[in-house]
């Protein structure tokens, strides 16, 4: 009965929303969706640190084995939406297609999980993987990404974001963590800066700071709630998130060298002296608060919380875990190379520290994931089809006529370059809350590139509605 009660209230549920995606289509304010999406995964990963420990509430609702997550359902019904509204794409680029037919062939390794027999409750949990990358990417895809620029969404959500990362700085460095039982939104320990909260941190920050240095008039407030956001990575104790943070920031620079970059950006040594003071500001607060806690000393800046990042035991024993899953991960991929042992498969491993076997279906590298799911056929798909992406989104930045929309397609390939980098250490693709944000990124690039007038492949000027 619980479970039917469940399933007509997210029957009603979603009729609202797909009534409201509709209308958003009809008075074009299909971006709100994408917004929506955004801004729910910034709420949610300030909330709960671990997608697996979340409670059942309006985040995770379900009872028993019966459960979802909000964006699956958010991103398939904004897609039915559009084509009851717009009906079918009426040209489909090279990109879409690719990224059509990598999903696709997850969907045939999910066939070949159940015929092998693998686990059947991580089949639909690793299938799923399509909605977020391959559905995100649809959807935001089809968004014209002047609508992005043109009004204050994005500002809106770098500075609310800023709010809650500034909130779990302030709270991490105080050693304060809550227990909050509110009706239908338990907290079971709020005021963790988690890993995945870091890395959506992350990638706003380095959105919204791009977008304000090509601005002829810079926002301080904006540019203080982008420095929070890129400190926040500091503090959640986590390797991979300083990764995706180096690997996104590396790649600013490296294009910063460029011509293209003195033409673009437009950064005033006025500029460079506040961010630089509200750097040493935030890193002093980081140190201070502790010691206005009762330690009673000022530690030497974030030295503490680097050290815990990289050199303690427990970060030790976890490169040591990886090493173990990728040993045996090898030796999987060796039976079945070419076509992959299907979704679901587990394998055994030695984990150091409680010095146990533990079974485990994630290797923490995305490429050894699809490589020992899917077969190298998934991983070339999946790497051809990202350069495509990436080769055209610097395309975009070079030659757009658009400044605004070039800078923004620099951004969204720094982030999604930091994510993929990230994806070499962790098995982003089972965290549906980074899986939805690098789909959505790569659709908003592809947006920036179809709005000028086509890809690298071709001149001819196209609007953003005649590709998805």
């Amino acid at each position: 009965m619980t479970q039917v009660a469940i399933l007509l209230v997210a029957g009603v549920a979603a009729a609202v929303l797909f009534g409201l995606f509709a209308r958003w289509e009809r008075s074009g304010r299909e971006h709100f969706v994408v917004m929506l999406l955004l801004a729910m995964l910034v709420l949610e990963t300030s909330l709960y640190e671990n997608q697996d420990l979340m409670p059942r509430d309006i985040f995770h609702p379900g009872s028993g084995a019966f459960e979802f997550r909000l964006p699956e359902v958010i991103i398939t019904l904004a897609l039915l939406a559009r084509m009851v509204v717009r009906g079918r794409a009426t040209r489909v680029g090279v990109a879409p297609l690719l990224w059509m037919a990598f999903g696709a062939w997850i969907l045939v390794a999910a066939v070949e999980g159940v015929l092998r027999h693998n686990d059947f409750t991580q089949i639909p949990y690793q299938a799923k993987a399509v909605v977020y990358v391959v559905g995100g990417y649809a959807l935001a895809a089809g968004v014209p990404i002047r609508r992005f620029l043109e009004g204050r969404a994005l500002t809106r959500l770098v500075r609310w974001s800023a709010v809650a990362a500034t909130v779990l700085m302030a709270m991490q460095a105080g050693h304060r963590v809550y227990a909050i039982h509110l009706p239908l939104l338990p907290l079971p320990d709020f005021g963790v800066d988690g890993s995945d909260a870091a890395t959506i941190f992350a990638a706003i920050g380095l959105i919204g700071l791009l977008l304000e240095l090509a601005q002829e008039k810079r926002s301080k407030l904006t540019l203080l709630a982008c420095l929070a956001l890129l400190v926040s990575p500091f503090l959640a104790n986590q390797r991979a998130v300083l990764v995706m943070l180096g690997a996104s920031v590396t790649a600013v620079l490296v294009v910063a060298t460029g011509r293209t970059a003195r033409r673009r950006l437009r950064v005033k040594s006025a500029e460079v002296l506040l961010t630089a003071m509200a750097v040493v500001g935030v890193v002093l607060g980081v140190s201070v608060i502790p010691a206005l806690e009762g330690s009673g000393t000022v530690q030497v800046p974030l030295s503490s919380t680097l050290a815990k990042t990289f050199d303690s035991t427990g970060k030790i024993q976890s490169a040591q875990d990886r090493a173990s899953k990728w040993s045996v991960a090898f030796s999987l991929i060796r039976q079945h190379p070419i076509l992959g042992n299907g979704l679901g498969v587990e394998f055994s491993f030695y984990e150091p520290g409680p010095n146990v076997i533990t079974v485990t279906d994630v290797t923490e590298n995305i490429g050894l994931d699809l490589w020992m799911r899917a077969g190298v056929i998934a991983v070339v798909l999946f790497v051809i089809t990202l350069l495509f992406s990436l080769v055209d989104g610097m395309a975009a930045w070079r030659q757009h006529p658009d400044r605004m929309v070039a800078v923004l397609a620099l951004a969204l390939v720094a982030v999604v370059v930091g994510l993929v980098t990230k994806g070499m250490v962790e098995s982003i693709f089972e965290k549906y809350r980074l899986a939805t944000m690098l789909g959505l990124s790569l659709g908003l690039l592809r947006s920036a590139v179809t709005s000028a007038g086509g890809t690298r492949w071709t001149t001819r000027r196209a609007r953003a509605y005649e590709e998805v």
